[in-house]
């Protein structure tokens, strides 16, 4: 069995679709601990939503229970542009898993994400200059990845290639295109815990399975009534949003007696988003999260939807937390990062989640 750890659901979906793509059995939970006859298992946290003190407490809790599992090899997802508490997760894991040394790629090039000379880019762009210098959770506020891991004070080694490496502490591996992860995952160390993106984990996969994964089209057939969640806090996602309920689309912003008005919504439309407008700026993340997966809540009890789609890792986390559904399925992998799950505890629903930062597959739209 593969074991992955995730700090953020989405992620943990993202490397399921890719499990779903190379022909692996593969399950998403939310606890780690029980017995499992998947080949990949990957486990979902939700570390990025605490302070670093509680992140750490959460993987190593989540690491020990792994262990007794005996995975074959163990993978850690971090967020591909570095939010959240990256280097302090790794280090506990490190510590847990007896290994003295990290490889950690990052970057996903075909997503325009790359890594070279010590800085950070998207699509040739500072990192700190997009979207992301804005997130209310984690701002960007310099392309320098020691900035970006806040590593001054940490054993953190940035490389080119894998010629010369330490051999103790985090290496950052550089990547601008496919052929450096492939270079690294060839060249990972036997004895280090590997670490990053989901091309690196892919990379890794095509290496050690010694077969290139299915190209074969999918097709989303979603079921009615379809609640759509959105809790990304990108701009090009909120314009979707306003764009649609312009045009007079089923939007449900955030307000009074919000869960009636969606439930109404689902009812006459057969479809509904539930979205929060730059009013609402306000609240805390933490607020906001636990508001709409309440909110959720009360629509599941009284017009269970078919079909569940959520944009934004933590969002999604908060929703399944309340519905105490820790076990998913992955069906279906509709794009890179937009997996479609079954949950085992609810027969019939099926949910769909993505990243706030990756766009919405030509099969889904708001």
């Amino acid at each position: 069995m593969i074991a992955v750890i995730a700090d953020d659901l989405t992620g943990a979906a993202e490397l399921g679709g890719i499990g779903v793509r190379y022909g692996l059995r593969t399950e998403i939970r939310t606890t780690a601990g029980a017995d499992t006859h998947a080949d990949l298992l990957v486990i979902a946290g939700d570390s990025r939503s605490k302070n670093e003190m509680g992140a750490v407490e959460e993987m190593r809790t989540i690491t020990r229970r792994l262990r007794s599992l005996q995975p074959e090899w163990v993978y850690k997802k971090t967020d591909s542009v570095l939010r959240g508490h990256v280097v302090a997760e790794l280090e506990a894991h490190m510590q847990e898993l007896d290994r003295r040394l990290a490889l950690l790629v990052p970057a996903n090039p075909s997503l325009g994400r790359t890594i070279r000379d010590g800085h950070y880019y998207m699509n040739g762009q500072p990192v700190h200059l997009t979207a992301f210098a804005t997130d209310p959770e984690f701002p960007v506020t310099s392309s320098n990845v020691q900035d970006m891991l806040h590593t001054r004070e940490r054993p953190v080694f940035i490389r080119k290639a894998a010629d010369e490496l330490p051999v103790r502490g985090i290496i950052v591996g550089e990547v601008h295109d496919k052929d450096n992860l492939q270079l690294w995952a060839s060249r990972l160390p036997e004895e280090a815990l590997a670490a990053g993106g989901a091309e690196f984990f892919s990379a890794l996969l095509e290496q050690r399975l010694g077969r290139k994964p299915s190209a074969a089209p999918q097709t989303f057939k979603p079921g009615i009534p379809m609640l759509f969640v959105s809790g990304s806090t990108f701009d090009s996602s909120r314009a979707l949003i306003r764009d649609q309920f312009d045009r007079g689309g089923p939007v449900c912003y955030m307000g009074p007696d919000w869960a009636a008005a969606v439930t109404g919504t689902l009812r006459r439309e057969g479809k509904a988003i539930m979205a929060i407008d730059a009013a609402h700026r306000g609240h805390t993340a933490h607020q906001l999260r636990a508001l709409v997966a309440e909110t959720v809540g009360a629509v599941v009890r009284s017009s269970m939807p078919a079909e569940l789609i959520i944009e934004g890792g933590a969002t999604a986390y908060a929703i399944l937390e309340k519905q105490g559904w820790h076990r998913l399925i992955p069906e279906q992998e509709l794009a890179p990062g937009t997996i479609r799950m079954r949950v085992t505890q609810t027969p019939g629903l099926f949910i769909t989640v993505k990243p706030g930062s990756y766009r919405w597959p030509e099969s889904i739209r708001y």
